[in-house]
């Protein structure tokens, strides 16, 4: 008795530690592919448009950084992000704020989550913000959809 008893328990947690691993192995860093049909900027760099492949690198922290790489492997950067809570959204997206025909990254969201991930404005964009302030112009945000 004693012994179907620790054969039942290790067992038990021989399936729990499997389990573990799976859900660990399933939970690798998120990817997102987009086509982006307009040149932007990220932080201070500017990026052609094209196909992108975005990896969420650090997913657990609140800190989280998303990495852009261009499909064609020229462009590359890693965007510093903090989190943003908002409307669940059906389908991963990136969004941009457009100010005339400048873009630039500003979120980005992952299907079926209500929190975001929010790029910080690059001196340059805060300059443009100025500029059009002036002229009484705000930003058109622009959402462009991903596949995962």
């Amino acid at each position: 008795m004693k012994k179907q008893t620790y054969t039942l328990v290790a067992t038990m947690m021989f399936i729990a530690v499997i389990g573990v691993s799976s859900a660990k192995a399933q939970t690798g860093p998120t990817i997102m592919r987009v086509d982006i049909p307009f040149t932007f900027s990220v932080g201070e760099q500017t990026l052609p448009a094209g196909e992108y492949r975005v990896t969420c690198v650090k997913a657990a922290s609140d800190l989280k950084m998303l990495q852009l790489r261009e499909k064609a492997g020229g462009a590359t950067v890693l965007v510093r992000t903090s989190s943003l809570t908002g409307n669940t959204h059906d389908n991963a997206q990136l969004i941009f704020n457009r100010y005339g025909e400048q873009y630039f990254f500003a979120q980005a969201w992952l299907p079926g989550n209500n929190v975001g991930m929010q790029a910080r404005k690059s001196t340059r964009e805060k300059v443009t913000i100025r500029e059009l302030a002036r002229v009484k112009r705000g930003p058109e945000v622009v959402a462009v959809a991903a596949n995962r």
